[in-house]
């Protein structure tokens, strides 16, 4: 019990701070940071007291253990303790279930952490979709072209790409191509500039009369749109060109290697789904006398191989199947009041313990009921036993 009170105050302080950080480094760096199961001790970071303007980061150096490793150990103890030791019968069953229900809750946060996808599909009126772009996860794609047309796409994955910053250089030696390729200059947000219209930065590599410029970072990391330069090399180490790749470009780059044409483009990574949307239609209730919108909704069609159903996405009343839920994000275009179609943005979440958390509450709520509802009929037994007399 000492050890589970010490662990949950840890968790309060830890949330508190997380609060904090929120503000000033934005959601995702904060989870990244303060929930990695590779760190074990952190210091963390706020907004500065009594700066002007956007909150000014000030380092904390009060070391806080990782939210990770506090969950896993009350995890464990709540186990040992709640489960494993403590005393069993009928008259225990409902202290039992609540114990069970939370130690099934965090196994879930557990699951969560590691398996779950977020990302976006965007679809115009009419429209249909069998995939959605991650939020975060971006990958470089090099298609190989036949007679003006894709044949072949090698991807290299987020995995190798994630932790790359600034100087760092990396070489893929890609087996099933004639070239490797050797990836420079990463920068977590960045635009193309045209030299012409832009003075390059100092030092910043220049290809076909163009350089990246590094943005800053986006509070909102999904709103981060990555750029690098990619150099083809030979198999024997020679020099075959450059390119510049940026998220934000309209176009893949096009590159020749030994008269062959290649498209090589870095963008967000994609995920097949298991079935496809389709948006019927799309509607809007606004605000009286403005653009803003009170509430929206879409009618889709789920299509899956043998069948199909017509489902309602709003807000608030996301559409699941199969682990995967759709959630109404946002619509356009908002600054036209009548436009011909609108299109929708749905938030795709994948998550094999999606609904572990609402069957974690039903548990702890048949634990309850059993627990307080002993406690009340022995209470109401007993209030009607009469007292002896003593004489």
């Amino acid at each position: 019990m000492k050890l589970a009170s010490a662990l949950l105050l840890a968790l309060f302080v830890l949330t508190w701070f997380a609060t904090l950080e929120q503000t000033v480094e934005g959601l995702q760096p904060m989870m990244r940071k303060y929930f990695d199961w590779k760190t074990l001790f952190f210091f963390p970071i706020i907004g500065k007291p009594f700066s002007a303007g956007p909150p000014e980061p000030m380092t904390v150096y009060f070391p806080m253990p990782s939210g990770f490793w506090l969950c896993a150990l009350f995890t464990l103890n709540l186990t040992l303790g709640g489960l494993i030791k403590i005393r069993k019968g009928w008259k225990r069953a409902g202290n039992l279930l609540v114990h069970f229900s939370v130690v099934f809750l965090m196994v879930a946060a557990g699951v969560t952490h590691f398996q779950e996808d977020r990302g976006t599909m965007m679809l115009w009126e009419g429209d249909k979709s069998n995939y959605a772009r991650d939020y975060f996860a971006e990958v470089i794609e090099i298609s190989e072209m036949e007679e003006g047309k894709v044949s072949e796409v090698h991807v290299i994955d987020w995995a190798y790409l994630e932790k790359m910053r600034g100087d760092d250089e990396r070489l893929f030696r890609m087996a099933n191509l004639p070239f490797d390729l050797l990836v420079s200059d990463r920068m977590a947000n960045a635009v193309a500039q045209s030299k012409s219209f832009r003075n390059p930065a100092k030092g910043a590599e220049i290809v076909d009369g163009f350089w990246l410029q590094e943005l800053e970072r986006e509070k909102n990391a999904e709103l981060q749109q990555g750029g690098c330069v990619v150099e083809l090399k030979s198999k024997d180490g020679e020099s075959a060109g450059k390119a510049l790749l940026a998220v934000r470009s309209y176009e893949p780059a096009t590159v020749e290697f030994e008269g062959q044409k290649y498209l090589i483009a870095l963008r967000k990574k994609l995920w097949p789904l298991p079935f496809t949307v389709q948006l019927d239609e799309f509607r809007v209730e606004r605000d009286p006398g403005t653009n803003r919108a009170a509430a929206y909704e879409s009618d889709v069609t789920r299509i899956e191989e043998a069948s199909s159903e017509e489902v309602l996405i709003q807000m608030n009343e996301p559409m699941r199947k199969d682990g995967w839920t759709f959630f109404q994000a946002s619509w356009g275009p908002e600054d036209e009041p009548n436009p011909e179609k609108y299109f929708s943005v749905f938030e795709v979440v994948n998550n094999p313990a999606d609904q572990w958390p609402l069957y974690s509450l039903m548990v702890a709520m048949v634990g309850l009921f059993w627990q307080f509802g002993q406690s009340f009929v022995s209470f109401a037994t007993k209030s009607k036993t009469p007292k002896k007399s003593s004489s």
